[in-house]
């Protein structure tokens, strides 16, 4: 029989002429991915989709965004749950795309990779009758890997353009769109308050590429026209002088031993966490 999903699990919106934004309203803000849509002259690109909870697929198709007649590829910019999930519904129809480095963690479903960290109290609804939070996981799922300066044709010379920025995982991507002067950068970097808030202490974070990858990022914006960062969480950023700023403000907040030893110890910490899934049980938020 088929299961009869929440109809109001997905919000999406047009955010430009060929750009639509979907999240996850009934899922909490912290953990709530942007998945976004371009609709390019001969195919389209989705990157990332979400949890899985729901299907995406069906919800852009009911949309009319999304047409068996036309190529839809899908790229993950990293494992993480709340970004590759929902890539299981596109598997046996559409391309998907993750970075060689991680791309075992995908395509085995490995819980130390994917994190998995839902929890009852961040469901505002059930996204279909009875589901279980404590049961749910990040499916193996049939993807390929790419690497840095792959290019995805999107027809009519409209490519977008991946550049690989380990440190939030070994296999973080951000997508470079020249034709629009934009970036989607995953969570690479998104306006978290702080820079030195962006989350390198996961188990397959590694602060010294995240540093490496900071740096080569704030001179490659110093070198480029951007006009739009589309994020994998929170507010979309109308200029590039706030991500510079958020970069730099996490390259200064590692510039002692002390700091980089919180991340080692929080890291260590975190694995054994993940890996035993020891939050389906922990009390705390």
């Amino acid at each position: 029989m088929t299961r009869q999903e929440n109809s109001a699990w997905f919000n999406t919106q047009q955010i430009d002429s060929n750009l639509y934004l979907t999240t996850e309203k009934q899922f909490f803000e912290g953990n709530r991915s942007n998945i976004w849509l371009i609709r390019g002259p001969a195919r389209d690109l989705i990157i990332d989709c979400g949890l899985g909870v729901c299907n995406l697929k069906t919800h852009l198709e009911n949309l009319q965004l999304l047409d068996s007649n036309r190529e839809c590829i899908v790229l993950c910019t990293h494992v993480h749950f709340d970004h590759s999930g929902g890539a299981k519904h596109f598997e046996n129809t559409n391309q998907i795309f993750i970075h060689q480095d991680d791309y075992q963690g995908l395509i085995n479903g490995r819980q130390v990779d994917t994190l998995n960290y839902v929890k009852p109290n961040h469901f505002f609804q059930e996204p279909y009758e009875n589901f279980s939070a404590r049961n749910y996981r990040v499916l193996p799922t049939k993807c390929e890997p790419i690497l840095d300066g792959h290019q995805i044709d999107l027809g009519a010379g409209d490519e977008v353009i991946i550049k690989h920025v380990p440190g939030h995982t070994r296999g973080s991507i951000v997508c470079y769109y020249p034709k629009e002067r934009s970036l989607f950068t995953g969570d690479f970097v998104y306006d978290c308050g702080h820079g030195g808030d962006l989350f390198d202490w996961l188990p397959t974070s590694s602060v010294r590429d995240y540093l490496r990858s900071a740096n080569q990022m704030i001179d490659w914006l110093d070198e480029n026209e951007i006009d739009r960062i589309y994020p994998g969480h929170f507010r979309i950023l109308n200029e590039k002088n706030r991500v510079r700023e958020l970069l730099q403000q996490y390259v200064d907040s590692k510039d002692d031993c002390c700091s980089r030893l919180t991340a080692a110890c929080l890291q260590t910490l975190t694995s054994g966490f993940f890996r035993a899934g020891c939050f389906r049980c922990c009390p705390c938020g």
